[in-house]
């Protein structure tokens, strides 16, 4: 009888060994998935801001790049232009009693010198716009409709409060006004519409840009599930997640397509603060 008792304690010592050893095994397996969890946490994010190190890099000289080639256009080129522009008013002056297809020839080539040095203007201008820098993200804006208006048979509307807040950094403004760029480039080219309206908001809290088309629309998740998604879609995700932003896409039930890109405000710096917009008065309240 005694034999019994003690196989029964024995037993229950080697059940309770057993269970305490499966313990801590259950407990060493689980705290070792949980630190590979947590390092490859670590490991995303930090490959996560690599990339995104690497694609602000990568922007960063596009934009140097830009500036480089739209400053030569403006020095070299512009300067070239210039003086055949000149040298061709001077053979006229000169040619004054000459034949008069000889007059007409030099007058031709100075009105395609003209035209010549106005289209070098404008691709500078779209290389770096400077009327970005100087009066703020709604002025550029408004003169890029301008300008679309004049060359396309297309009606565009644009509505801001941006002159209500004090500017964004440079690189947001600039991000932005990329967007809106490919945006409207995007609406013109696939969407077949006549008709496009861009709107500004900022809030205390995000900055929305929504540019919205009548034309034939599109669906974004669609394209990239099938993995049709363009350059161009893929380029504003790029440009967004370098400033912590967002795009979203909606089809309007009146049809068309809006994009929506939602960017959150930079917190204000101590120190002094950025002015409104260079060049311009402050409002008067």
């Amino acid at each position: 009888m005694q034999d019994i008792e003690e196989l029964k304690f024995v037993l229950v010592i080697a059940t309770l060994a057993m269970l305490l050893m499966a313990f801590f095994v259950i407990s060493f397996v689980m705290l070792y998935q949980k630190k590979k969890f947590e390092a490859e946490k670590k490991l995303n994010e930090v490959e996560k801001g690599h990339n995104k190190r690497l694609l602000d890099t990568a922007l960063d000289s596009e934009e140097t790049e830009r500036r480089r080639i739209a400053q030569d256009l403006h020095d070299d080129i512009g300067t070239m232009l210039s003086l055949t522009k000149l040298s061709l008013n001077q053979l006229n002056k000169i040619a004054l009693e000459s034949d008069s297809k000889e007059r007409a020839l030099i007058r031709k080539s100075q009105s395609l010198v003209e035209e010549t040095i106005l289209h070098v203007r404008r691709i500078t201008r779209d290389l770096v716009p400077t009327t970005l820098e100087r009066f703020g993200l709604s002025e550029a804006i408004s003169e890029f409709i301008n300008k679309l208006e004049a060359d396309n048979q297309l009606k565009i509307s644009f509505h801001s409060n941006a002159d209500e807040f004090p500017r964004q950094q440079q690189k947001v403004e600039l991000t932005l006004y990329r967007i809106m760029q490919e945006l409207v480039n995007n609406a013109i080219k696939h969407a077949k519409c006549t008709f496009i309206e861009i709107e500004l908001e900022v809030t205390t809290e995000f900055l929305f840009l929504r540019v919205t088309d009548n034309g034939i629309g599109f669906d974004a998740q669609q394209l990239k599930d099938s993995n049709m998604t363009g350059l161009g879609l893929l380029g504003i995700e790029s440009r967004l997640a370098i400033i912590n932003g967002i795009v979203r896409y909606v089809s309007p039930a009146t049809g068309g397509s809006m994009a929506i890109a939602q960017i959150p405000v930079a917190p204000v710096t101590a120190g002094k603060p950025e002015p409104l917009h260079p060049y311009k008065r402050a409002r008067i309240s």
